[in-house]
């Protein structure tokens, strides 16, 4: 193994051990669990790179059939530079909040490594003020060193109910090279950890309560397709 790689598993694992101590997760899987018992919905939205939380569990083996991503294709990295432009504009969320039934009480993980652009602050208040609960999957350890891009002032983690930590350094890099050159990103890899261990304790707590859960298996397994047609909704 390359010392630079080393490095780079080093940070990464060092982040995953530092999230696997953090209760939120439990909370977070508790808030699931007591809005589905309530017959309300669990959204997912994120831009840029962000945007690839809500796809890693939407319709995935071993994923939980119902939840409702925010799979616009402008938000996401489909272009090198257009998330970004749209992810500073809070007068976008008008966009979004029609092409969703978001209602009271129900949940929505929001995804973003600052939490400080205008979208996302936007997009968190107008939840906020129709009863959603939100849980902000976010870089706590770099709070303090930036500022909101919102009017309001604001940042995600504070409007949020529930604030997970995906440990990201600022920057989102862990590898310093000798010219200087940063790289060894981890906001995602943390961000589908983390997820995805909410997504586990929310099914066990479901598993516990009803015997079952709907769960996807891999269609790569031969038994996949019969066992997923249902959750699709596929006749």
């Amino acid at each position: 193994m390359s010392t630079i790689t080393k490095q780079f598993a080093d940070a990464v694992i060092g982040k995953v051990r530092a999230a696997e101590q953090d209760p939120n997760i439990d909370k977070a899987a508790d808030l699931f669990d007591k809005a589905v018992e309530a017959g309300h919905r669990i959204y997912f939205f994120g831009t840029g790179h962000s945007y690839i939380t809500g796809q890693e569990v939407f319709g995935r083996a071993g994923g939980y059939a119902g939840f409702i991503p925010v799979l616009e294709n402008e938000l996401s990295m489909n272009h090198i530079i257009k998330s970004t432009y749209i992810e500073r504009i809070p007068e976008y969320a008008s966009v979004i909040m029609g092409l969703y039934d978001f209602a009271k009480d129900d949940v929505v993980v929001m995804t973003s490594n600052s939490g400080r652009n205008g979208l996302v602050v936007e997009m968190a208040l107008r939840f906020k003020a129709k009863g959603l609960k939100i849980i902000a999957l976010t870089a706590m350890n770099h709070q303090t060193e930036i500022t909101s891009r919102h009017p309001s002032g604001k940042k995600l983690c504070d409007l949020a109910d529930i604030v997970l930590n995906n440990e990201s350094d600022y920057g989102d890099v862990t590898i310093k090279h000798q010219d200087g050159t940063q790289t060894g990103p981890t906001s995602t890899i943390m961000d589908c950890f983390i997820i995805d261990a909410v997504v586990s304790n929310f099914v066990d707590r479901q598993i516990a309560r009803h015997g079952s859960a709907p769960v996807f298996i891999s269609s790569n397994v031969d038994a996949g397709d019969a066992h997923n047609k249902d959750l699709f909704g596929i006749k």
